[in-house]
């Protein structure tokens, strides 16, 4: 939500499932210093779109021409050479759900982002007399911030 990042790519319904689109919408605009970012998906548009690319006869092609591997199990992956990073579709709506100019996917560089945390890390350990388990309680309140806003992406749907 930061108003600084103003780096914004556009997918349609035909883009979004297309390789060959991406690389000339997306890929073809990032520039040379920002090559090595990672992207943050919704699992739900990278099962309903980035997984469903095919060709003219209805072939799978994600895992050739995108290099797309995903483990839900981690809820990580990989497209196009990228990690991919999945979170729920209550943090970045999927494609389906998404209105128009809605941001459906982030592509960021990982180092242009700083954590502040001030309060240290506590750690506590208790039993539990009532499931008769120890309990390990780890708290830390940290916030964030766009260190430069050009090193992001965000991908709208068109």
């Amino acid at each position: 939500n930061d108003p600084r990042v103003t780096n914004t790519v556009t997918l349609s319904a035909s883009d979004i499932n297309n390789w060959v689109q991406w690389k000339k919408k997306f890929f073809s605009k990032l520039t040379a210093g920002y090559l090595d970012g990672e992207f943050i998906f919704p699992a739900s548009t990278v099962n309903s779109y980035l997984e469903t690319m095919a060709d003219s006869n209805n072939n799978p092609i994600f895992s050739q021409a995108t290099g797309l591997t995903v483990d839900a199990n981690n809820q990580a992956g990989r497209f196009f050479g990228k990690n991919i990073s999945l979170v729920n579709s209550d943090i970045i709506p999927d494609f389906d759900t998404a209105s128009p100019g809605d941001v459906i996917g982030i592509f960021w560089q990982p180092e242009e982002y700083t954590i502040n945390e001030n309060f240290g890390f506590t750690m506590m350990r208790y039993f539990d007399q009532e499931t008769n388990e120890w309990v390990n309680k780890a708290i830390v309140v940290v916030d964030g911030k766009v260190v430069n806003p050009t090193g992001y992406v965000k991908i709208l749907k068109g």
